[in-house]
């Protein structure tokens, strides 16, 4: 056997100082002139924000402390989801970084999460004249809008996200999966505040703005909240998912019930439409520079079919209010608009939603429309509690308690992937073949081998109804992911060249429906800096392993558990009370200004 000289691979651990210096240089460079700001602006003195603010009120018709701080906000959510969009694919072709600072796509992430804080604080510093009846206290004199405290809170989550992110790395090496616990804190960060922005609106309808600009923002923040909580679908859209497919279906169900009614119940018709409408022109923007770097681009399953049965089951139950919508809305999307969803993955995913499963598939996505919709309606009741200025009767929030403890119960229940049992194994045949495919941003020097392969699995009742079963390689400049075609004689072969040479890391995946998740190595370079060996390519018997200890090989194992422990709660922690927040502002929001007993409803059970 030949062995190839490779190049050595980039640091697997933190940032270098001089790096962390710069991005500290970077940080302050954003919050020093804001601080001067907040000073000049709370002592009445004359600011260039507070102009413009002035002129966006004037423009817009929402107040100052709204009309300027959803500008910014918005285009810092798209200048970090561009980014995102653009640093998974050059992981998943390029594998991990040389450091944060040597990969483009970290400056417009890095750059829209401080926009996003730094966009609350902007709305609180001009929190001046008109405020709703329920807000903060923030020192003498100085009251705040609840909505600028969910836009401080979660762009400061997604922006604590960063150097947590290097203490991860220090401490059990990096992680380049879009799921990892403090990606999750700054994705879900900077997307969570368009839940703050709803309800800025919310509470700049209550001081009276109005006007058409006004009701179009109900339906467009809707589809900017389903824009950004897709994100965490862009792994599964671009055929490298660490998760069960199960997941997919999951969110794509809580997703679109949350947002589609939301947007449904705050235009009224064809306001399921304007929601989706804002995802595909938001996807087509983010698309953008992966095309022009040559990099696989994600994706998305439309919401499309979910949109129009929403639609049609809010014509149909024109008498219906409140939760009861919300269950038949969410049960017919789950079921109906899920089973479109399916037809559009056959298309559009690189690993469509096998029909097999669809029992189980319309069972738990049926389940997750419907949590989501009861959400989407409680949040749509406190938002117009909030707008009206009256009191939502605590006993309505049931239905909001239920959805959420719906959706995380079943995303604890499908999330975490099964391991493989005990001496499952693929015996493998390589024949080198020539040419190989082409790669679009070849890595290092090493000579191109590329090979077919040939595999008997010694378990076949595991590879009978798998949800996927790929020949899989990346992170050697490209990204390959093809079924295996099964052979007459029970046997299994790959449907396209697997490179086995340089940075490439090479295997054959497998995804059963009981979660098990698994990978057996074909090819993987030595990786000194992670302490990963080098798996030469070979034929004879590969032992699968849980796909994370070959997808993540740079996580550092002898990490002591109680570590580990202790960082996955302080991560969850942060995460859940985002959520916590979320609830307890909008519930506070909706009590600011009370009416006689005998004069309270709950707009839930007026939303037409």
């Amino acid at each position: 056997m030949v062995f190839v000289a490779q190049e050595p691979g980039p640091p697997a651990g933190g940032a270098a100082f001089g790096q962390i210096v710069i991005a500290a240089a970077m940080f302050v460079a954003v919050f020093l002139p804001l601080a001067v700001f907040v000073i000049r602006e709370r002592a009445g003195r004359p600011t260039l924000l507070g102009r413009l603010a002035d002129f966006s009120a004037r423009v817009s018709g929402l107040p100052r402390w709204a009309a300027l701080p959803m500008v910014i906000a918005f285009l810092s959510g798209m200048s970090a989801l561009i980014g995102v969009y653009w640093d998974v694919p050059i992981h998943m072709e390029l594998g991990r970084d040389e450091g944060p600072l040597a990969n483009p796509s970290h400056y417009p992430i890095y750059f829209g999460l401080m926009g996003i804080f730094a966009g609350g604080v902007l709305s609180a510093t001009l929190a001046k004249g008109r405020l709703p009846a329920r807000t903060v206290a923030f020192g003498p004199g100085w009251r705040v809008p609840m909505g600028s405290v969910q836009m401080m809170a979660t762009g400061l989550v997604g922006v604590a996200g960063f150097p947590l992110d290097d203490v991860w790395h220090r401490l059990f090496g990096q992680d380049v999966t879009e799921w990892g616990p403090t990606h999750v804190l700054m994705i879900g960060g900077g997307v969570g505040v368009v839940i703050g922005l709803q309800l800025l609106l919310a509470e700049s309808r209550q001081t009276g703005a109005d006007g058409p600009l006004v009701r179009l923002l109900g339906p467009v923040l809707a589809g900017a909240w389903m824009m950004g909580a897709s994100a965490f679908l862009m792994e599964f859209d671009l055929g490298v998912p660490q998760f069960p497919m199960l997941a997919q279906v999951v969110l794509v169900g809580l997703i679109g019930g949350w947002t589609l009614l939301y947007g449904r119940l705050s235009w009224g018709p064809g306001g399921a439409l304007l929601v989706v409408a804002v995802l595909l022109v938001s996807r087509a923007v983010f698309a953008i520079v992966p095309l022009a770097a040559g990099l696989h681009v994600a994706l998305p399953l439309p919401y499309v079919t979910e949109a129009v049965v929403i639609e049609a089951v809010a014509l149909l139950l024109r008498g219906r209010r409140g939760y009861p919508l919300a269950v038949a809305a969410g049960l017919a999307s789950g079921v109906l608009g899920l089973a479109g969803e399916w037809a559009f993955s056959q298309w559009l995913m690189p690993d469509p939603w096998p029909l097999s499963h669809g029992d189980t598939f319309l069972a738990f996505g049926a389940a997750a429309s419907v949590a989501g919709a009861l959400i989407g309606t409680w949040q749509y009741g406190r938002v117009e509690a909030i707008a009206l200025g009256r009191e939502g009767g605590g006993a309505r929030h049931w239905g909001g308690l239920a959805g959420a403890l719906g959706a995380v119960a079943l995303m604890a229940a499908i999330t975490v992937p099964a391991a493989p049992p005990p001496g499952f194994t693929a015996t493998v045949e390589l024949a080198d073949t020539a040419p190989g495919l082409p790669v679009a941003h070849p890595r290092g020097t090493a000579e191109p081998r590329w090979v077919t392969a040939t595999i008997t699995f010694n378990r076949p009742d595991l590879t009978a109804d798998p949800l996927w079963l790929t020949g899989f390689a990346w992170q050697g400049g490209d990204f390959y992911s093809a079924p295996l075609e099964r052979l007459p004689d029970g046997r299994y072969r790959t449907t396209r060249p697997l490179p086995v040479y340089g940075q490439w890391k090479t295997g054959i995946r497998i995804h059963t429906a009981n979660r098990m998740m698994a990978l057996a190595p074909l090819y993987a370079p030595a990786d000194p800096a992670a302490g990963a060996p080098a798996v030469p390519a070979a034929s004879g018997a590969h032992e699968f392993v849980a796909e994370i200890k070959f997808l993540q090989r740079e996580r550092r194992t002898g990490t002591p558990l109680v570590l580990w422990t202790v960082a996955y709660a302080v991560v969850g922690s942060l995460f859940a009370g985002m959520w916590v927040l979320f609830a307890w502002l909008y519930t506070a929001a909706a009590r600011g200004t009370r009416r006689p007993a005998a004069a309270r409803r709950d707009p839930v059970s007026e939303v037409p």
